[in-house]
């Protein structure tokens, strides 16, 4: 029995001398541990601090240079008015088409197809849907610039939306439709449109099918918001065309009727790449 008791009181005392080691043994690992990542964070401070020292006397030397090369311009001796520019001519087409019906805000042509119409605009997108440029109700309409759009006869504002019926006598915009056609894209990349004042040509960079319903937006909180919606329409096109947008860019889009599903239209849009007179063109 004493035997016994002697043994199990050497095993307890084995594994308490066990436990003590371990714990001994952990308590140093720990503190070990925290030693090396408080000297990780002492060194990391370290550098940043270095690295921002550094930074701090390139930019006061980078100034130091600059200043001594810069020169002051001088006032010039004279002053001189620049030329105002000439007035303004208005074009005759245009303007015999607004003698025959004040709503017109242009005239659109597109080389390769029978789109060579006057362009109107009413105070709503629904009178022009039904009735002709002489004012006669019938289904072909007319082609007409979205009424959200701020139309001037000397400034081109940033994105033109215009409209037309599809018809099947090929009339209006059924031509527009052509453009899905690999080929024909290719081969009739222009659009002609003048406004009172203005002879412009614009390149066309994309063709896609949306639904009726989709947003088509006419104006834009900043540059970066127009730059990214040509970017994305650019992107949608059937047929892809190397074209970047800045923000001085104005673009086109006609839409027309389209059949591939219930509620389809076909958008086709162009970027101005020439016109008859230098101006800011968009408002």
């Amino acid at each position: 029995m004493v035997a016994k008791r002697k043994k199990t009181f050497i095993v307890i005392s084995i594994l308490c001398l066990i436990i003590a080691v371990a714990g001994a043994s952990l308590y140093y690992w720990r503190t070990q541990e925290n030693a090396k990542a408080e000297e990780a964070a002492r060194a990391r401070i370290a550098e940043e601090a270095r690295i921002a020292e550094e930074a701090a006397l390139e930019a006061a030397a980078r100034a130091a240079r600059l200043k001594a090369v810069t020169v002051k311009a001088r006032q010039p001796l004279h002053q001189y008015e620049r030329p105002a520019p000439p007035p303004l001519v208005p074009r005759e087409t245009v303007l015999a088409y607004m003698e025959q019906n004040p709503d017109t805000v242009g005239y659109i042509r597109i080389e390769g197809t029978k789109v060579d119409y006057p362009v109107v605009q009413g105070t709503d997108n629904q009178y022009y849907l039904d009735h002709t440029f002489d004012h006669i109700r019938a289904t072909r309409g007319s082609i007409f610039v979205d009424f959200n759009v701020k139309m001037d006869p000397e400034i081109l504002p940033r994105h033109i939306l215009i409209h037309g019926h599809h018809m099947r006598d090929g009339s209006m915009f059924h031509n527009v439709s052509l453009y899905k056609n690999k080929q024909f894209f290719a081969d009739n990349p222009y659009i002609h449109f003048e406004t009172l004042y203005l002879d412009t040509v614009w390149q066309i960079f994309s063709v896609y099918v949306v639904d009726s319903n989709e947003y088509v937006p006419m104006a834009f909180r900043d540059d970066a918001a127009f730059i990214a919606y040509a970017e994305k329409t650019a992107a949608r096109s059937m047929f892809p065309v190397d074209v970047s947008f800045t923000a001085d860019d104005v673009i086109m889009t006609l839409n027309t009727c389209s059949y591939e599903f219930g509620g389809a239209h076909t958008l086709l849009c162009a970027k101005l790449i020439e016109a008859n007179y230098d101006i800011h063109w968009w408002n």
